[in-house]
């Protein structure tokens, strides 16, 4: 009894401390994208300390995983959840090292000409944070039909990247001196597509949990 009674309050605090993260990850990609959005410069150092140290909550939370994996018995479902957790961990962590790397192009925008791929790059960081935050919501309360639609926006995030790098090469031709300066906005884009991979392979992890609830 006593055993149960304490992988419960593992299992709870384990749930505690990813929703926090969430929370964190979902304010930090809000304030990168808001300063991108204004080109007012880098994040605050608050912001870019707290994300390393989000990175930091990885292997503590890992541990907190193999602990509770060892304290139970069979294959109940918060034991199957946890398994999946272990993983989706690794993914919210690799999340915020890209949102930390968007922060760092952002001085660069700033210093370099506004250039109208601007919106296209907005609109690809507002897919990219939804996904992120559905997914880490659907992580926590496990739902089939919103993993299948997260899976499914990747692939919008995708062509948003797609058509974006068509126009800065466009834009490159036409004005070759805009070459150097679109680059900031190029990798911004790569690091905003990777988010929504991280953000799909989660729903991944959940619908494939389900799938074995359901078995």
């Amino acid at each position: 009894m006593q055993n149960a009674k304490n992988q419960k309050n593992l299992y709870r605090r384990l749930k505690t401390e990813m929703d926090s993260i969430g929370r964190d990850l979902d304010l930090a990609i809000q304030q990168v994208l808001e300063a991108l959005a204004r080109r007012n410069g880098a994040p605050p150092e608050a912001l870019l300390s707290r994300l390393e140290g989000l990175q930091k909550r990885e292997d503590p939370l890992k541990e907190l995983c193999l602990e509770i994996l060892g304290s139970g018995n069979g294959n109940t479902p918060e034991l199957q959840w946890t398994g999946c957790a272990y993983k989706i961990l690794s993914l919210m962590v690799k999340s915020s090292a890209e949102i930390a790397a968007i922060a760092g192009q952002v001085g660069k925008i700033r210093r370099g000409p506004e250039l109208p791929i601007l919106e296209d790059l907005s609109r690809m960081g507002a897919t990219a944070a939804r996904m992120l935050a559905r997914s880490i919501r659907t992580a926590l309360h496990p739902d089939a039909d919103t993993a299948r639609k997260i899976m499914e926006e990747d692939s919008s995030l995708d062509r948003q990247k797609e058509d974006l790098a068509q126009r800065a090469i466009s834009l490159a031709n036409e004005y070759p001196k805009n070459a150097q300066p679109l680059v900031p906005y190029v990798l911004v884009s790569r690091h905003l597509e990777r988010i929504g991979d991280h953000a799909s392979h989660i729903a991944e992890e959940v619908a494939y949990y389900l799938r074995g609830q359901a078995a």
